[in-house]
């Protein structure tokens, strides 16, 4: 979904394209740390720890792989 106008996008991807690419990448670094903490924490208020290594696994990859790969490979987790 995006209901964000066209103009706004193309102000906002100028702005960023301003900015030094190292600078840029940082932000990128800091955004996927805040993701995956945030991952992690939804996980962890969710289901067991025995789970976790499981449960990450499905919220990364669980749209990748038919059904009984999926449960090949939850059984190797």
């Amino acid at each position: 979904m995006n209901d964000t106008d066209y103009n706004i996008n193309e102000i906002y991807r100028k702005m960023l394209m301003c900015l030094p690419g190292e600078r840029r990448m940082l932000m990128s670094f800091s955004m996927f740390d805040l993701s995956a903490k945030l991952m992690v924490c939804s996980i962890k208020k969710k289901y067991p720890e025995k789970d976790f290594r499981k449960q990450v696994f499905l919220k990364l990859y669980g749209n990748d792989f038919k059904k009984d790969e999926i449960e090949k490979i939850l059984l190797s987790i």
